[in-house]
């Protein structure tokens, strides 16, 4: 249940010994920034997809399929969150914004909705360590 979080204290030097770098630090804080960013827009976006297919009666298992991995970005949202340290107050409250501008977002045009997040939010779900490795490598590159 903690895959994410173990593949990212894994892959990232997050320790706080006294050795590490400051670069090392920062680019773990921005990695773990960006991912959580990226699981609240996520699960915004499942949130949105799943009701839009509601809506248009599409088949069941594909609105499952979309409201389960809505669950599991919400979970890492939060998880991520916590580690941070971040008030669960908050993200709740920056959760509800995102899916409140999701919603308005689909409303104007959901296939570029679809268009911007649809893969990368598949991708997020099914392999975080991609997801990971890509902050990472920015995250390197904007703290040199």
């Amino acid at each position: 249940m903690k895959k994410i979080i173990l593949t990212i204290l894994i892959i990232i030097p997050f320790s706080l010994n006294a050795n590490e770098s400051a670069k090392e630090k920062k680019v773990a804080k921005f990695v773990m920034e960006n991912i959580q960013r990226d699981y609240v827009n996520c699960y915004s976006f499942y949130k949105v997809a799943a009701q839009s297919f509601k809506d248009a009666g599409k088949d069941k298992n594909i609105i499952d399929s979309l409201e389960n991995s809505a669950d599991v970005s919400l979970k890492y949202n939060y998880d991520l969150g916590e580690i941070m340290g971040l008030n669960p107050e908050v993200m709740s409250q920056m959760t509800k914004d995102k899916v409140n501008k999701f919603v308005e977002l689909a409303k104007k045009d959901f296939s570029s909705l679809a268009k911007e997040y649809g893969m990368m939010c598949k991708s997020l779900v099914e392999n975080p360590e991609q997801r990971t490795n890509f902050w990472e490598a920015k995250g390197n590159k904007k703290f040199k």
